[in-house]
């Protein structure tokens, strides 16, 4: 994909063409959210505040809906060294268990439609390789099919908590929130 217009926003920092696809997946890799519209050179924080998904989840959290736990990377951080055992160590624990699954679900999807991978090429314009690329998610999901359905009934009916995840947080908000998830989680 070399695309004729705004050539330079679809080239992102590795330098090669591509565009930046925002997915959010539950912990059995069902494909949530997907939103492939932004050129490669988009930086993910600008998508992730623009999100539809990020409005819904704060108004969500704003009128008491506790229920969920979205990862944000730019908050959700490891702590570097720690002891085993000690609650910093079972919040790394916990955060790259939860991790794990997006990491799964790109491997998965690009596993099943090469088409996604870095080697293949979409030959196409951006916006028609947006709506390939929205396609793979909707087919894995149709391949999930009741395989699913038993193990999300499962994880709905476990509520944990939300933590309200605003992109505009500094970092010491980000590190109170991460005080709160320690102290209420792993202590």
């Amino acid at each position: 994909m070399n695309p004729i217009n705004h050539e330079k926003a679809y080239v992102n920092h590795n330098g090669y063409h591509s565009i930046n696809v925002q997915m959010i997946c539950d912990p059995y890799i069902k494909i949530l959210a997907i939103n492939a519209k932004y050129p490669g050179a988009r930086h993910d924080s600008f998508i992730w505040s623009s999100s539809t998904v990020r409005r819904v989840m704060q108004r969500s959290f704003e009128n008491g809906s506790h229920n969920m736990f979205l990862i944000e990377p730019s908050l959700m951080t490891p702590f570097i060294n720690q002891p085993q055992g000690s609650p910093k160590f079972c919040y790394n624990e916990a955060l790259c268990k939860a991790r794990k699954p997006v990491q799964r679900l790109f491997g998965v999807l690009k596993g099943t439609w090469r088409c996604l991978s870095q080697q293949k090429t979409l030959l196409y314009d951006a916006g028609f390789t947006g709506r390939i690329v929205n396609a793979c998610p909707v087919l894995h999901n149709i391949r999930l099919g009741d395989q699913i359905y038993e193990l999300e009934q499962e994880f709905l009916k476990s509520r944990t908590n939300t933590v309200n995840f605003n992109h505009e947080a500094t970092s010491s908000t980000a590190k109170r929130v991460q005080d709160r998830l320690i102290a209420n989680y792993f202590t």
